[in-house]
């Protein structure tokens, strides 16, 4: 079998309006092999157990999200990071990637204040909907991100819906404050 026939040509990873130049993704051949380990490799093969596709710049990205592990990386970082892997590879297919593979539940996103959103691979990938078992936390002094477990939240998601009947999606979005460091500085500058 030609090359070529083994190879499959797909331009929606979101939707493309006509007259405008969007590169095409190209799935990979199906006998490129799937890394046994990894939460990337684990992802490529959920994503083929759903029957999709599992293109070059989906892969792109799920990899620099493996490798970033506690790293809180926005769009724009996993373009940079995956041109690296994958050069040519389009900005705009990036983004079109990240929205699809969080669509599918496999790429889970955080907006951070005063920044741009961040995205982590999914803690349970297999649920219907993206989700994390940690939360963030977003120092407004220094502007660091800190993973919190979720359980730690559960008590004030606990009391928002008791209270007023509000749905609290603790991974969604990070809450502020001060961290321990910028507290300690803040204590040392102003004095006992």
């Amino acid at each position: 079998m030609p090359v070529v026939a083994s190879l499959r040509a797909d331009v929606s990873d979101g939707p493309v309006r006509s007259g405008h130049n969007v590169p095409m993704e190209r799935a990979e051949p199906a006998s490129q092999p799937v890394p046994e380990r990894g939460r990337a490799a684990a992802a490529v093969r959920l994503l083929r157990s759903r029957g999709s596709r599992v293109t070059q710049p989906r892969r792109a990205v799920l990899e620099v999200l493996d490798a970033a592990k506690e790293e809180h990386l926005n769009a724009d970082d996993i373009a940079n990071r995956a041109a690296e892997s994958a050069p040519g590879l389009h900005r705009a297919t990036v983004y079109r990637a990240l929205a699809t593979l969080g669509d599918l539940g496999i790429v889970a996103h955080t907006h951070v204040g005063g920044a741009a959103t961040v995205y982590h691979l999914a803690d349970s990938p297999d649920r219907a909907a993206p989700h994390l078992e940690h939360g963030h936390l977003q120092c407004t002094t220094c502007g660091r991100v800190l993973d919190v477990n979720a359980e730690l939240l559960d008590p004030l998601a606990r009391k928002l819906r008791d209270a007023i009947g509000f749905q609290l999606a603790v991974e969604h979005a990070a809450l502020l404050g001060t961290c321990a460091v910028c507290l300690d500085q803040q204590r040392f500058v102003d004095g006992p």
